[in-house]
């Protein structure tokens, strides 16, 4: 962060301090400045200092329930040397012209990114914020700023004592010039990160007083529902809404089929399923109007399709090899018999699952002549200004979105779809505000899913019965353009002289769009865990001391993507969850522990299992977590992420998969695709490596997709029963 040019300052009505960024983007290997938003006020600036002292933090981030906007204000107060309880939160009306730049900002919120690309902007925030109180002290005192430091809230004179509170200097320091360059705080005189934090949001949250994109109000706005054809890829044949236009309060009834079908983003297809939308003064209304409509669908070829037969399609495929998405070694040393031994096999899935967010979807649009304004809950709202812009010919600059915090987000709030159902809604009833709302049961049957995945392993053992060659076949529901995605191998870091990964996409052939889900590809690949499990079995030796075995220390891996992975930083966490778990001690006869450890962007997790299996039951007893993510902002947000994300994929194990027959989603509710309740969690501990790193790494994906590997590996160890597919058949357990 060498350039300080995107800072400069505004003095607030009545006195105050606002700190503005102008984002920057990097071209051709120099940063670019863009021009400045006129009317500063009404942007998300990430700094506001009140005369009265408080201080509003502008967070640009999608807060969904990950805590992200505590552990960013933690960052920013740290470097101000302000008071915590002095600072809040809010989240206002976005400019992509302003903001929309992933290393200066941006509002993408997803991959577990936002803390590592805020690290430093946050960190330059709050430091430059203080310097410039700071200066303006010293110039009441008539004495050098360098004789003056900040310490919560106050602006203090070394010699004399003397201090000066924030809110007393905040318009003062509003008409210095900005500092071209600040110090920042040596990471070992923190007092505020890494220090566990309630999360600032909570006290709104359960007084009703946090306002959600479906708290939206607007003067004159109708309410409206969608019936949506309850088969991929079916379309709208005609409908009859005389019935629906009989129904009180109910205004206009029409097709939103000008606006179905795959989306085809540059990046991130997603789909619209064609309907018909029911617009009325209530949602009571609307859903009435919909009841009786009567409609004629044009269900299409997957109307006579089931899951299983999706799934065997992909059995099937898997058993033929492609073009190698990556290897090393020799791409074809798993069939050397000049080496190979022994050869094992085994074949995993990983079926969709539903996104369950607490919040369905929902977005309020009006459309008018100057634009288009929109109210949302949303990860990307660059995706729906780009789609607004492409969809209905809108400028950019003519389409406002105010973003709100969600319900849950887990990825399926990445994708811009109910923006542009509302908007279409919007114009088409005369343009007016429209509030777009999904149901329970349009989320479960009508909705994006999380991807499907069929992985096939085979192994090879040379005449020593050391583990020669890996080879990983993947079928895949990438939602990603590219066929394949950039060269890589297995996310794993075991040292197998000849590894290679092929990857089939099964897109064309899904009978439910698949869509990113919180851990995104990693549930199916991290099913490699079981594999080294399985591997270690035939080998007779301890599932731990192998896969310590496989690690060295020093061994720095490229597997694809973005970071180059430590082996001694997996063999760290392995080493501390199996010491907190009490790996290795007596269990009586039903019980066993089992374990999964991976990489995720640049973080590392492991996974200890405890369960009993007892008359084909399952009780998961307890779960051991280790983590390295770096630099650690908020331990206590950081813990409720980890555990969040074993319960996610514990409900993927106990309850998960999105059962299809005749082409439609048969589950309705949480009645028949249930949630793992408070009851049936385990007990959970999590445990950070203490981290030299000097700044923080992702933490909100990492464990979701580890909780089931670790369990399956600890019902073999309790049962010697393989589980080779999620959800879990307890019939299929057996027990003592």
């Amino acid at each position: 962060m060498k350039r300080r040019h995107f800072i400069y300052t505004t003095a607030l009505a009545g006195g105050g301090l606002m700190l503005s960024f102008q984002a920057s983007i990097s071209r051709a290997g120099s940063t670019m400045p863009l021009p400045a938003a006129e009317g500063v006020e009404e942007l998300g600036d990430f700094i506001k200092i009140m005369p009265n002292g408080d201080i509003m933090f502008q967070v640009i981030k999608h807060e969904m329930g990950q805590g992200v906007s505590t552990s960013m204000a933690q960052i920013l107060v740290e470097e101000l040397c302000a008071d915590w309880e002095k600072v809040k939160v809010d989240f206002p009306l976005i400019n992509m012209a302003r903001y929309e730049n992933q290393k200066n900002g941006g509002y993408g919120t997803g991959g577990s990114c936002t803390l590592t690309y805020a690290w430093d902007l946050m960190r330059t925030a709050g430091a430059t914020a203080r310097q410039m109180l700071i200066e303006a002290a010293a110039a009441q005192w008539n004495i050098a700023s360098t004789e003056c430091y900040a310490h919560n809230h106050y602006v203090i004179d070394k010699r004399s004592k003397k201090k000066l509170y924030f809110g007393e200097l905040a318009s003062l320091a509003a008409k210095r010039s900005i500092p071209q360059q600040v110090k920042l705080k040596d990471t070992g005189d923190f007092t505020v990160i890494g220090k566990g934090k309630s999360a600032k949001l909570v006290p709104l949250m359960v007084t009703g007083k946090l306002k959600y994109g479906l708290d939206t109000q607007v003067p004159g706005m109708l309410y409206a529902v969608i019936a949506r054809c309850p088969v991929f890829k079916g379309k709208l044949r005609k409908f009859d809404a005389s019935k629906a236009l009989g129904v009180k309060g109910v205004k206009k009834v029409f097709s939103t089929a000008p606006i179905g079908g795959l989306q085809l983003h540059a990046y991130l297809p997603y789909d619209i399923r064609a309907g018909v939308a029911v617009v009325a003064d209530s949602f009571w209304a609307a859903q009435k109007g919909r009841e009786a409509l009567i409609i004629d669908w044009d269900e299409g070829q997957n109307a006579q399709s089931a899951s299983e037969d999706f799934e065997k399609l992909a059995q099937q495929r898997a058993m033929r090899r492609t073009d190698p998405t990556g290897f090393i070694g020799d791409e074809n040393a798993i069939s050397d018999l000049a080496h190979v031994r022994k050869t094992l096999h085994a074949s995993y899935v990983f079926p969709h699952q539903v996104h369950s967010c607490m919040e369905p979807l929902n977005c309020t649009a009006h459309m008018h002549a100057d634009g288009c304004d929109i109210w949302t809950g949303s990860q990307a709202p660059n995706l729906i200004v780009d789609e607004m812009e492409r969809v209905f010919r809108i400028p950019k600059e003519k389409i406002k979105v105010q973003l709100f915090p969600s319900g849950g987000g887990f990825g399926r709030r990445v994708y811009p779809d109910m923006a542009l159902e509302a908007a279409y809604i919007s114009r088409e009833a005369g343009n007016l505000p429209v509030k777009m709302m999904w149901t329970r049961e349009d989320d479960q049957q009508c909705n994006l899913a999380h991807l499907f995945q069929h992985m096939e392993y085979q192994a090879a053992l040379d005449m020593n019965d050391k583990l020669y060659a890996w080879y990983e076949k993947e079928m895949v529901t990438y939602t990603w353009a590219a066929k394949y995605a950039d060269p890589q191998l297995p996310s794993m870091l075991y040292d197998i002289p000849n590894i290679r990964l092929d990857t089939e996409n099964m897109i064309e052939d899904e009978l439910v769009h698949s869509s990113a889900w919180r851990g995104v590809v990693c549930h199916g690949k991290f099913l490699s865990e079981c594999f080294i499990d399985e591997i270690a079995a035939r080998l007779k030796v301890d599932p731990v001391a192998f896969r310590l075995s496989m690690l060295k220390e020093g061994r720095d891996v490229f597997v694809g993507g973005e970071y180059v992975l430590s082996s001694s930083r997996l063999i760290k966490v392995i080493k501390l969850v199996t010491a907190k778990a009490g790996w290795g001690k007596s269990l009586p006869l039903g019980k066993g522990m089992g374990i999964a450890a991976a990489p995720y962007g640049n973080s590392f997790c492991a996974v200890v299992a405890e369960v009993s299996v007892a008359s084909q039951k399952l009780k998961v007893d307890k779960i051991t977590i280790a983590v390295d993510c770096g630099k650690l902002v908020n331990p206590s947000g950081a813990s409720n992420q980890i555990v969040g994300g074993i319960v996610w994929g514990l409900t993927a194990l106990f309850y998960g998969g999105l059962p299809i027959r005749n082409g439609r989603a048969i589950q309705k509710n949480f009645h028949e695709n249930k949630l793992l309740r408070m009851d049936e969690c385990p007990s959970m501990e999590v445990h950070f490596v203490d981290s030299q790193d000097e700044r923080p790494w992702g933490i909100g994906e990492i464990s979701s997709p580890l909780g089931v590997p670790a369990v399956l590996n600890a019902i073999f160890a309790a049962t010697g029963k393989r589980i080779r597919k999620v959800p879990i058949v307890l019939e299929e357990l057996g027990g003592v």
